[in-house]
């Protein structure tokens, strides 16, 4: 399916660039973006007629609001281990305690 992977690589990777910094909140923010990706799997041969969350189950793809929801999850995790000497600090992360007022 070369215009899953077209998508993929091309549409889907400049609506998740810095997806931490960037995260929405507002439900209106998470639909709008949403709607890019509802767009694009319904223009794939055969997905036309099939309702969205259809689309998304037999293309193998999970909404982007998951995918937010995942990696934020996964890279706090992360910044967790390296706190506390889990796992190796390759990228040499600083971390400063401050006191909570």
């Amino acid at each position: 399916m070369l215009q899953l992977m077209l998508y993929k690589s091309m549409v889907r990777s400049l609506l998740e660039y810095c997806c931490p910094l960037w995260h929405p909140s507002k439900i209106c923010d998470i639909q709008e973006l949403e709607s890019v990706q509802k767009a694009f799997t319904a223009r794939i041969t055969g997905m036309r007629d099939l309702h969205y969350w259809d689309r998304l189950q037999r293309l193998s793809l999970m909404s982007l609001q998951r995918r937010r929801e995942r990696f934020n999850v996964y890279s706090t995790s992360y910044m967790w281990k390296i706190l506390h000497h889990h796992t190796s600090n390759d990228i040499n992360l600083q971390f400063f305690s401050r006191p909570r007022f």
